[in-house]
């Protein structure tokens, strides 16, 4: 879609608007102003589109755009005109609008309440949010500011998996220190940990503000416990925020609408979960007093509607049923490449996989049993320490009077009996993290990662070599699939796949083809990691003629560098300059001999800068032994002919020497039987007309190429004409004195 269809739909929009209002005639009447007028939005568009190719580099502006995204884009000209036609009463469209999208949302999320808060930052609803808990939890905040917070400053616990960004736009936005906002693991052994340090903030007289967890990253795919923080918030009475994909998914359970209760807060990024562009971001929060939203400016008639009239827009063309088939499909997805992937052995899923889909590695199941371990022990720890929701409110107490948490689900009377509740519940419906604990994340990343005993030991980063080989192979293989590289912590270079990533939603055709590519090309991955570990076998008994080279961004077979007799050493640092350039010269000398036969072999470079010969990938029937006997034996055989070369330049040089010393005894001989006066200018010239010298034959000298000697050249013209004469005898008869003419030819 080019920018004047862009900018053409735009202007429709208006055009339709403007019909339904009133008739009031344009300022601009006549044709002539009025085309000058089209020439200079044309002149416009025409500099805006060159500033963005210059950016492009000649790639498409926007392209494949479906008719409710060209609305969605289009409709910012309508909040762009509602800005400006009625400026004192927008505040009054903007929340009509925000809740008819807030409406659909509950319905859509089967909750029964919420407020929604619609912006184009991620991180501006968080930011109001802490606000409006601040205000609060202490009361004198909004007339103190930050003294109200000196004695009993507040705490802010982030996962990483998270909004990347989130903590420092916390600190910068509300002007906390560092040590206000703690990112912390909210998983497994970590889960304990923040515990550990919720208890330790209680004692130091700190507010657990707020707790912020994920619920499927769009990056790792990975879900925190959810469960477990969403015991620990009701615990240590701390609001509870989440994000991530499984929030939509509250929409594919078939459970009755209740309240906001599995978090007090939820984000929604639309963007990436409707595939339409420039939709804003969506927060919904649990109803609190309605002083506090407008002292943190949470109301809807805050919202700007450039946020609001898209986001209505694109509710409004697209249904319940459609949005939630887009979720079903993309979590149908997930779940065949999950149940594919459990079942490959060299494959380690790295996001979140849940309880019902069985793990293919006693890995995996051995973590998955701690977790579930660890969960049940963080319920018994809440059963016997209820008591810290009292000393929460103590702390504040001391600076202003605690409001009350209208849904709280833990009183102090009956904390004890949370756990059986739970159970309770447990038997006839699952609650909402528990829910969400249990579904799929629309993102799936895996890593190849084959055993340490047939791999060996690993050298530099192999490992990410093979899966940056294996994404950019399957790219091109299945190109309806997209694929990222991620780099994960602790682990290296890992594969992503997320249906709402791609261009185009896929299809379970497309899912099962790339999934047939996969397993040709892990044949190919687990082959070449076998044949690894027995070409570093051969090198070591190859007596020295051959050595291993480290390939750094190579996921081939490896590097083999031959080594010259003269030069076979372990430290090829040391070597002088001229034995790293005979290295060079025949390993690139053997390269271009082994492309002769078989184009698979290709010149690299090792991190000491020398030439190597570099195996690509190879499949289970490749005999690397023969491959590697080929490289040994065509470098012997260079070898040689190197050698050959040497010891026929080194006796030419001896002849030329040997001629060249020849010559100046000759010369000085002469000189001698001249005499000096008949080189001296002048006087010579005069030796010479009184005494003229002897004419001497010149004695030339020739190279003999068979020998390396050099020869007088007189013994060449007298041979030849013998050769000549001995051949003609050889094929007509002549009377033996036609024989001895032709032999005394030449010394006429």
């Amino acid at each position: 879609m080019d920018i004047e269809e862009v900018y053409e739909s735009s202007k429709e929009l208006l055009n339709a608007s403007g019909k339904e209002g009133s008739d009031t005639e344009p300022i601009l009447e006549t044709e002539e102003i009025g085309s000058t007028s089209v020439k200079n939005a044309n002149e416009v568009l025409t500099k805006f589109r060159a500033i963005i190719a210059e950016y492009l580099q000649g790639d498409t502006v926007l392209d494949g755009l479906d008719d409710v995204t060209k609305g969605v884009l289009g409709s910012y000209s309508l909040a762009g005109y509602l800005d400006y036609a009625i400026p004192s009463g927008k505040e009054i469209v903007v929340t009509k609008l925000l809740q008819h999208c807030c409406f659909q949302l509950q319905d859509f999320l089967r909750v029964s309440d919420g407020i929604c808060y619609a912006h184009e930052e991620a991180t501006t609803a968080v930011v109001q949010l802490i606000q409006m808990q601040l205000l609060n939890l202490y009361p004198k905040y909004s007339t103190q500011g930050y003294e109200a917070l000196y004695s009993c400053p507040p705490t802010i616990y982030i996962s990483p998996l998270c909004i990347p960004s989130l903590a420092n736009a916390v600190c910068k936005k509300l002007g906390f220190p560092s040590s206000c906002v703690k990112v912390m693991k909210m998983n497994g052994h970590d889960l304990k940990k923040m515990e550990k340090s919720l208890q330790e903030d209680l004692a130091a007289k700190r507010v657990p503000l707020m707790i912020i967890a994920s619920c499927g990253s769009h990056h790792s795919g990975q879900v925190d416990n959810l469960v477990g923080v969403s015991q620990l918030s009701q615990r240590f009475n701390a609001w509870l925020h989440l994000e991530g994909h499984l929030i939509s998914h509250l929409s594919l359970h078939d459970q009755p609408k209740k309240t906001l209760q599995v978090a007090d807060s939820l984000h929604l990024d639309l963007r990436q979960l409707l595939g339409i562009p420039s939709l804003p971001y969506v927060t919904m929060y649990r109803h609190c007093e309605i002083a506090l939203q407008r002292a943190a400016y949470l109301t809807p008639s805050h919202c700007s509607p450039f946020s609001v009239v898209p986001l209505w827009f694109a509710l409004q063309n697209l249904d319940s049923t459609t949005i939630s088939n887009r979720f079903r499909s993309a979590v149908e997805l997930s779940r065949m490449l999950i149940n594919r992937l459990v079942t490959i052995p060299n494959i380690q899923i790295m996001s979140h996989v849940p309880k019902t889909i069985k793990p293919s590695s006693s890995t995996e199941l051995k973590d998955t049993l701690t977790e579930d371990l660890e969960s049940v022990q963080l319920g018994e720890v809440v059963d016997s320490k209820g008591d810290e929701i009292s000393e929460v409110r103590k702390i504040v107490e001391e600076i202003g009077d605690l409001p009350e948490r209208n849904e709280s689900p833990m009183e102090d009377d009956g904390v004890t009996n949370v756990r059986d509740d739970d159970a309770e519940l447990c038997d006839n419906e699952k609650t909402k993290p528990e829910v969400l604990m249990d579904s799929i994340v629309p993102v799936v990343v895996f890593q190849y990662r084959p055993k340490a005993k047939e791999i060996g030991e690993c050298p530099g980063n192999l490992l990410d070599d093979l899966n940056l080989w294996l994404v950019q192979v399957l790219e091109r293989a299945c190109e309806e699939i997209h694929m990222d590289i991620i780099d994960i912590d602790d682990s290296g270079y890992a594969l992503r796949f997320s249906p709402y990533d791609c261009k185009s939603f896929p299809t379970v055709d497309n899912l099962q083809k790339f999934l047939e590519n996969l397993d040709q090309q892990l044949e190919i991955l687990n082959a070449t990691v076998d044949h690894k570990k027995t070409l570093n076998k051969i090198i070591e008994v190859s007596g020295g003629e051959l050595q291993l080279v480290e390939l750094p961004g190579w996921a081939g077979l490896g590097g083999v560098r031959y080594l010259p007799a003269a030069w076979r050493s372990n430290n090829t640092e040391q070597l002088p300059d001229q034995g790293k350039e005979e290295i060079n010269r025949i390993n690139r000398e053997l390269v271009a001999k082994l492309k002769e036969t078989d184009s698979a072999f290709s010149l690299g470079e090792g991190r000491d800068g020398l030439s190597c010969v570099r195996f690509g990938m190879v499949v289970a029937i490749t005999d690397v032994e023969a491959l590697a006997n080929l490289v040994r034996q065509t470098g012997l055989d260079l070898e040689a002919s190197t050698l050959a070369l040497e010891t026929m330049a080194v006796m030419i040089r001896k002849g030329i020497e040997e001629a060249q010393a020849e010559l100046q005894r000759e010369t000085e001989e002469k000189l001698w039987q001249e005499g000096l006066l008949r080189h001296i200018p002048v006087v010579g010239s005069l030796v010479n007309y009184f005494s003229p010298p002897q004419k001497t034959s010149i004695k030339g000298r020739c190279l003999n190429l068979q020998n390396g000697r050099i020869e007088k050249s007189d013994v060449m013209i007298h041979s030849v004409p013998v050769e000549e004469a001995s051949d003609a005898l050889d094929n007509q008869e002549m009377p033996l004195v036609a024989n001895e003419e032709i032999n005394d030819a030449p010394h006429e």
